[in-house]
């Protein structure tokens, strides 16, 4: 049988233990709210990453768009503008592309030659940025975010002047899809939560992800931006800022801008996430550490009692003045 001293050493070891605990409690919740900003700071650079990761697609586009044009501008089947071959042959070529919605040679005139699709009647397409720059200055050129003519797609135009140097010839031309940047750099689909806009200079929107649910009657491609959206960045760098979305709800918006090797800016994305999204995950993390504590903590006190309940019981107070008494 225990005595009463016993008990008494037992209790202040326990009371000794908790003590010593209270300071690495302190320590702990002044690391974990550290955590918490470093993990929201984690999350935010994810987003910058996303962001990053497509205006990087995008340039790797426009290069692959300049050399698919070269590539195509070899072939006499398209040089020759003939009728129905350069047609045929555009479109066989188009077949093999998924992210091109449409090749075309464009006359002198301004009109439409030949392409891979045939409009019902004559179209022209003088007008257009990119094949204006492209005969102007008889080089590669690159046009702005715009709504096909042909497909109605959200495209960016891009044009080869397939004339010798310093002699005007047709300009050879394709469509870039800007709904390719929503699905190659972010893995195929967009991850849920998020939001994916992709606007001109003038915030017209040109691509909306998520299309359906709750943004259906909120988003319209075509539309400009309320000022509450987040503008094109300043500068050259992805960053993070707070707008109000087009479903009214204020998320927290990565924004990178959309250039071409050129040095051109044909306009930005917006990469968004809700706050309270992001503090749930955070949160969520921050648990998991509590429960490690928690866990923690109960497993140091039960040892300290088994401990002390050991000591006790290999040296009970008393023994060492009953063996002097003897």
């Amino acid at each position: 049988m225990v005595d009463v001293s016993s008990r008494s050493l037992q209790v202040r070891l326990l009371i000794l233990v908790f003590l010593a605990f209270i300071p690495a409690l302190g320590i702990f919740w002044y690391a974990n709210r550290e955590f918490r900003n470093l993990q929201l700071e984690a999350k935010e650079d994810e987003l910058i990453r996303r962001a990053e990761a497509v205006a990087t697609e995008y340039q790797r586009l426009i290069t692959e768009g300049e050399l698919f044009l070269g590539t195509l501008s070899e072939f006499d089947e398209v040089r020759s503008t003939r009728f129905p071959t350069c047609t045929e042959h555009l479109a066989r070529v188009l077949q093999h592309t998924d992210h091109f919605t449409f090749i075309s040679v464009i006359g002198m005139d301004g009109y439409l030659a030949c392409g891979s699709l045939t409009p019902e009647s004559a179209l022209f397409l003088g007008d257009r940025a990119y094949y204006v720059r492209a005969m102007s200055r008889q080089v590669f050129s690159v046009g702005e975010f715009s709504l096909g003519r042909v497909t109605g797609k959200p495209v960016l135009g891009m044009a080869l002047p397939m004339g010798t140097e310093g002699m005007s010839a047709p300009i050879l031309a394709t469509s870039l899809d800007l709904n390719v940047l929503a699905i190659r750099p972010l893995g195929g689909t967009l991850p849920e939560g998020y939001t994916f806009s992709v606007l001109d200079p003038n915030k017209r929107v040109l691509v909306r992800l998520p299309q359906t649910g709750d943004f259906s009657l909120a988003d319209s491609v075509g539309a400009i931006a309320g000022p509450e959206f987040p503008g094109p960045p300043e500068g050259g760098d992805a960053v993070i800022v707070t707008g109000t979305d087009f479903d009214g709800i204020e998320r927290l918006f990565a924004v990178a801008e959309l250039g071409s090797a050129t040095g051109g800016t044909e306009g930005y994305l917006a990469i968004g996430r809700t706050r309270i999204t992001l503090m749930q995950e955070v949160d969520e993390i921050v648990r998991l550490q509590l429960r490690f504590l928690a866990v923690g903590g109960v497993v140091l006190l039960a040892l300290a009692w088994a401990l002390g309940h050991f000591w006790l019981a290999r040296c009970p107070p008393g023994a060492e003045e009953g063996e002097g008494a003897g």
